[in-house]
This record gives C-alpha cells, sequence and structure tokens, in this order.
C-alpha cells in the first residue's frame, strides 16, 4: 500500500501484513480490531487496539501485522506539517539557485582564448 494518497482506511484479516513507506508523520488509527505495528530503526514493536492511534516517526516505514480482524485508516500530517517539509524544500532549491547564480562561467573570450593556427 502507498501512504500517499489523501485519506486511506482498508479491513485487515487475522494474520495478514501491510507495508507502508514513506509515511512519517501520518496517522494510524485502529477503528476495530487489534494489531501489531513494527517501526525501521525501532527494537520493539508497539499493539495498537480500537480507537487507539499512532503518528508514524522516523522514515515513515512501518509494517502492520492485524492480529484479529482490523479495520485501519491512514491520515496525512496536519498542513503545518507538510507546510513546514515544503518550505524546508524550498529553501533547498533557493540555496541551489543562489549557487548557480554566484558561481563563476569563463567563456572562451574571458579567458582570451584564439583558435590555434
Amino acid at each position: 500500500m502507498e501512504a500517499r494518497l489523501a485519506r486511506s482506511s482498508w479491513n485487515m484479516d487475522a494474520g495478514n501484513i501491510a507495508s507502508i513507506e514513506d509515511a512519517s508523520g501520518w496517522t494510524v488509527i485502529f477503528e476495530q480490531g487489534r494489531a501489531w505495528l513494527t517501526l525501521e530503526g525501532y527494537s520493539q514493536d508497539k499493539l495498537l487496539n480500537p480507537g487507539e492511534r499512532f503518528i508514524i516517526p522516523g522514515s515513515g516505514h512501518l509494517l502492520i501485522e492485524a492480529d484479529r480482524a482490523s479495520r485501519i485508516r491512514l491520515e496525512p500530517p496536519p498542513a503545518n506539517v507538510l507546510s513546514r517539509v515544503s518550505a524546508g524544500l524550498m529553501s533547498g532549491t533557493r540555496q541551489i539557485a543562489r549557487a548557480l547564480v554566484s558561481a563563476t562561467v569563463y567563456s572562451a573570450e574571458r579567458m582570451r582564448c584564439r583558435p590555434a593556427r
């Protein structure tokens, strides 16, 4: 499953596993059932029950294994988080543009190059 949807809900049968990638800051909400969450880079799994929610940290890679029939909802981060990410990307783009503008470009005329005779 890709976590690129504005909002996503799905059902899982007991024993099913879902892999979610690139979802840092997204919220997993358990509407019914129970499931284990395994997070990339974390040594302990987390058990979530109905009504519980979990904000995905780090790299955003998460495995969900349903312990019983479950209904799960995935929601995007709040707009302020998305705007901070967007601002960070724009800042990086501006830095690259400044570096390109300030780069010295040498032309053959400026270097006083002449064709070989």
